[in-house]
């Protein structure tokens, strides 16, 4: 249920005569939350001490929509969840031009994945030189990723089941679509 008020409200974002024909463009990006009570979704995070986090993986259109939000364990490479977030999107976004994000999610399958539905992927590649100038882009991913975790109950991880965390995350990206719908 969670979904469709969130594929409605995204297509409600992006109405209108022009929007609805062009092609979007999108970036994908993670965030790590702490998990202090564990759960399913609590992994040591390699880059905190081995602290129990959760990372919060989210794709954004570069005007700033949440098109899909999922979580994993912090200890999950980003790789992986790139083709379920890329299905998620595909979901509520009529087509999708380039795909913008950093080195964790580079692999050839990935890639290969973007080719396959028409997207050209902006992937910086592993060991390559900062500097790409995908963080001009990448600013929407991140603002998205700051207000996701403004709803604190997301921000200090209680919640220990795998479903109620996804939902909480949908609701948040809902959330977001609809203080942006209010100020229109």
């Amino acid at each position: 249920m969670l979904r469709r008020v969130h594929a409605v409200l995204v297509r409600m974002a992006r109405s209108g005569p022009e929007a609805a024909a062009q092609a979007w463009d999108v970036v994908v990006d993670s965030s790590s939350v702490r998990a202090k009570r564990g759960g399913d979704l609590a992994g040591p995070n390699p880059t905190a001490r081995g602290k129990p986090r959760t990372k919060c993986h989210v794709i954004v259109s570069t005007d700033g929509i949440p098109l899909a939000a999922l979580p994993s364990p912090a200890n999950f490479h980003d790789s992986k969840m790139f083709p379920d977030l890329l299905r998620l999107a595909t979901v509520v976004c009529a087509a999708t031009r380039h795909l913008y994000t950093d080195a964790g999610y580079d692999s050839a399958d990935n890639r290969g994945l973007c080719i396959g539905k028409g997207i050209q992927p902006q992937i910086r590649k592993i060991g390559s030189e900062h500097g790409s100038g995908f963080g001009v882009v990448r600013a929407a991913v991140e603002h998205v990723n700051a207000w996701l975790l403004n709803y604190k109950r997301l921000d200090r991880r209680h919640d220990r089941s795998r479903p109620i965390v996804h939902a909480l995350l949908t609701s948040a990206c809902i959330f977001v679509i609809a203080n942006r719908l209010a100020e229109f």
